[in-house]
């Protein structure tokens, strides 16, 4: 679905190879995978995500999205109706005035026929759990229900590769969550890649991959499973674990018989039931 080839870019175009926001980058993601790139502010993740799409094109390297180069500009128009992306904060991404409306803007951009349009923002609506609100004002919507409105005009175009840069940044403890539920039902129901940007550790541990990064280089890739397991090296990168995880360390190091690669409280009860 999309790799990187010695991804290098800088923000400053002066001296494009001094202060790297990234360096040499490679990396790869299959399609109807569900990866997750974190890492703390400053590493350049996000720099990272707006290379999927040709928000951002490299200095040096390539990005390819289904074997076509963001450089190509002939090829821009493709390359984001394939890779949709949705940004931390909500309000920044509505721009209409009643949900369907919003929904429904990217799509008469495209030029489609209004019963087509009609269609698919029913279909949004209804894949994340919206429909009943279609006709409500947005700012009156709660800080989740505002960042699945957003996803949901994205996912009306259709894009087989979704990129989440830190989405729940800006959410309380159950809007994290419901955007956590729809991410991963979109992906196990509807097939669409995630790519999803994010420096809460508890978040990712449903990801099939982790990708760990640190002054814009890839330090640790793996299953959440195995990269959780580097608990100091993550330290040294600014990150912690999960919280169960924690837990389960602390008890180990008590001397109980407890695995170290523990990341659901399901399973640590599990093994404390033994």
């Amino acid at each position: 679905m999309i790799e990187t080839k010695g991804l290098t870019f800088s923000y400053s175009k002066e001296k494009p190879l001094e202060n790297l926001a990234l360096q040499g980058i490679d990396f790869k993601v299959k399609k109807g995978e569900y990866v997750a790139i974190i890492g703390h502010n400053g590493s350049g993740k996000s720099t990272l995500a707006r290379h999927f799409n040709a928000l951002l094109l490299p200095d040096k390297g390539e990005v390819l999205v289904k074997g076509v180069s963001t450089k190509e500009a002939g090829e821009v128009y493709h390359i984001r109706q394939c890779v949709g992306m949705v940004f931390q904060n909500p309000d920044n991404q509505i721009v209409a005035t009643t949900v369907e409306e919003d929904v429904a803007f990217g799509l008469e951009n495209l030029g489609l026929p209004p019963p087509e349009i009609r269609q698919r923002v029913e279909e949004a609506l209804q894949l994340v759990g919206m429909s009943e609100l279609c006709h409500c004002v947005p700012h009156l919507l709660s800080g989740g229900q505002k960042q699945r409105l957003a996803i949901a005009g994205v996912v009306a175009m259709r894009p087989e590769c979704l990129v989440l840069d830190e989405p729940t940044a800006m959410l309380d403890p159950c809007g994290r969550a419901e955007v956590l539920e729809l991410i991963e039902r979109l992906n196990k129901e509807e097939g669409i890649t995630i790519i999803y940007i994010t420096h809460f550790m508890e978040e990712v541990r449903d990801a099939n991959r982790l990708v760990a990064m640190k002054d814009g280089r890839i330090v640790l890739e793996g299953s959440p499973r195995r990269v959780f397991s580097r608990q100091g090296f993550l330290k040294t990168l600014g990150l912690d674990v999960p919280p169960v995880m924690e837990l389960a360390s602390r008890l180990r190091a008590e001397g109980l018989d407890i695995s170290i690669d523990i990341l659901k409280v399901e399973e640590l009860v599990e093994q404390l039931c033994l």
